[in-house]
């Protein structure tokens, strides 16, 4: 294409991020207007049912004294209903989107790039794997919005070295630690990432450590309470007899040792697992009858023993035992951790072949993944000279996603597709920004050839109005 032409092209108005962000929310609406809320047993532990039979204490506890971290509870109680809280939701999930796709629109140079970005992450938030979260009435959606909306004013952050979104960000961040325990891992890497520009950038020292200290002691917070949620939430359990531990074990038994014959007999034959007729009915069926499940567990005298001695350790025992069948059950979890799912109903509004090239069928899964990292990790180093902040955050953005998607599995247990779906969007962002960024550094690598031979160099960067 001649340089007229290129150039032609980037210097198209701002208009055009002004449509595709109208047409965005119009769709949002429409989903809005049409989701349907949904609630689940763990509803009551994070919002009022006006039920004495559920409401069985306060639901928000700066100490812990609550079965649930204060920052969904928190959020709920502003709102009268569920109806009002999914709109809520919806709202900031709204914004969050936007405004990471306007992130993206301002730190990207060249006007393809630009397009791409913001359509790919507007359809990605239009996804029923993504909305239906904003009508479900548990911590799912914040964990979500609260992610993308710190990624975002960092991004812009970074852009405009602006004490205020820095602020936002941090705010917002130390919010989303209190969403779920397990945020704490992306916060972990979020300081790493503070700490980076703080040695890289000395203009930005000052507003890195101020941020990164305020994350660090949020962190401790969340850990320091994290103990005493556990224990204040069996009574909001549907096994409140059974304490954390043996819950947790309770679940994985159900879910991945008594349903299968090899692991069962490696449990029988390595860890002396007795017999336990009532369990292992119950988890020879496809319902999970949690409730029941415990209630058996209760009634083998000699299972319940074996299970109180052996629960603190005894998942790490079998992974070092069998490492190849700890493996292929390991890789079967990702899979469905990966995979993405909806609980809520929402319309679905973008064509099947974008959800299914977004969020392919869970056969898929894995190899899906594999390939998404390959042009994730060749579109990072693409953009790493060019573009390194959003090579950066893209980065942080993956590993971190990858590590606490581990660190879930590892320490818990149950609807895998559900809890492990903020990693699984995660994981999607991280390879989003690494190819548009890719693509903007190729791109403004092909203006600057044709502007080097005319002895122009600066003028390479000026691709769009306001660009960097």
């Amino acid at each position: 294409m001649p340089k007229d032409q290129l150039r032609r092209l980037v210097r198209l108005p701002e208009a055009v991020f002004a449509g595709l962000l109208a047409v965005f929310v119009a769709v949002r609406i429409f989903i809005c207007v049409r989701g349907e809320v949904f609630t689940s047993y763990d509803t009551f532990s994070y919002a009022y049912r006006d039920d004495p039979a559920f409401d069985r204490g306060p639901l928000v506890s700066l100490t812990g004294n609550a079965p649930r971290l204060w920052g969904v509870p928190l959020f709920y109680a502003i709102f009268p209903n569920d109806q009002a809280r999914a709109v809520a939701q919806w709202a900031v999930g709204t914004i969050a989107w936007a405004l990471l796709a306007w992130a993206l629109w301002t730190c990207l140079r060249t006007l393809v790039a630009r397009c791409v970005a913001v359509a790919a992450v507007l359809a990605v938030a239009l996804l029923p794997q993504v909305a239906n979260w904003d009508f479900a009435i548990l911590s799912e959606s914040l964990s979500i919005s609260l992610g993308v909306l710190t990624l975002a004013l960092m991004l812009l952050w970074a852009r405009t070295r602006s004490v205020w979104l820095l602020a936002g960000a941090t705010a917002t961040a130390v919010w989303w630690t209190f969403v779920r325990t397990d945020v704490r891992v992306f916060v972990v890497f979020l300081i790493l990432a503070l700490a980076i520009v703080a040695w890289r950038r000395p203009a930005r020292r000052r507003q890195a450590i101020v941020a990164a200290g305020a994350l660090v002691l949020a962190t401790i917070w969340c850990t320091a309470i994290t103990p005493v949620v556990d224990r204040t939430y069996t009574g909001w359990s549907a096994t409140p007899e059974v304490r954390h531990e043996e819950g947790l074990m309770l679940f994985r038994l159900r879910l991945h040792v008594l349903p299968d014959p090899e692991v069962k007999a490696i449990f029988q034959r390595e860890f002396g697992m007795p017999s336990c007729p009532g369990m292992e009915e119950i988890a020879a069926g496809p319902a999970w009858e949690t409730a029941k499940f415990a209630a058996a567990y209760e009634q083998c005298p000699e299972f319940k023993a074996w299970g109180e001695r052996n629960a603190p350790d005894v998942w790490q025992r079998y992974a070092l035992a069998e490492p190849g069948v700890f493996g292929r059950q390991l890789r079967e979890v990702v899979r469905l951790s990966v995979a993405g799912s909806d609980y809520a109903k929402t319309e679905r509004v973008v064509p099947m072949t974008v959800e299914k090239l977004v969020f392919p069928p869970r056969s898929w899964a894995l190899k899906a993944l594999a390939a998404a990292m390959v042009v994730m990790v060749a579109g990072l180093a693409v953009a790493a000279r060019r573009r390194p902040d959003l090579a950066l955050a893209g980065a942080v953005v993956a590993v971190a996603s990858g590590v606490s998607l581990l660190a879930g599995i590892w320490f818990g247990a149950g609807e895998y597709w559900r809890f492990g779906i903020q990693e699984a969007i995660g994981l999607r962002v991280a390879v989003l920004i690494a190819v548009v960024a890719a693509l903007d550094a190729l791109l403004a690598a092909r203006l600057k050839a044709p502007a080097n031979a005319e002895g122009a160099p600066e003028a390479v960067e000026q691709t769009t109005s306001g660009a960097p």
